[in-house]
């Protein structure tokens, strides 16, 4: 990749098995000065400290649209048959089919 080459230019050969990472999180930069070399572990870490992992879960994913709140609210009202799911999805602003992905355990599954 464009921006290994470019760090192994400028500060020397990776060693195998480390990663070349990216300080500006722009992964088409060949910045040397943007890059560092770390492990799979600290790039991880890295991308989680700057918020951009995306395996977060709930209402810690950057495209959330749902508080983990609102999600036991919708629990709720499925749970005790308060409304459809349609008059749900009205309610909280959400698709039919987010109510009932909801129900049948296919997303917000860490939501008791």
């Amino acid at each position: 990749m464009a921006h290994r080459l470019s760090f192994e230019l400028h500060h020397g050969k990776i060693a195998e098995g480390l990663e070349c990472c990216h300080r500006c999180d722009v992964p088409a930069c060949v910045n040397p000065n943007h890059l560092f070399i770390g492990t799979h572990t600290d790039n991880m870490r890295d991308c989680e400290i700057k918020g951009r992992n995306p395996h977060r879960k709930g209402e810690k994913h950057h495209k959330a649209k749902l508080t983990d709140e609102t999600v036991r609210l919708i629990a709720s009202e499925l749970k005790n048959r308060t409304a459809t799911q349609w008059e749900i999805a009205k309610k909280f602003g959400v698709t039919q089919s987010t109510v009932s992905l909801i129900k049948l355990g296919k997303i917000w599954t860490h939501i008791a």
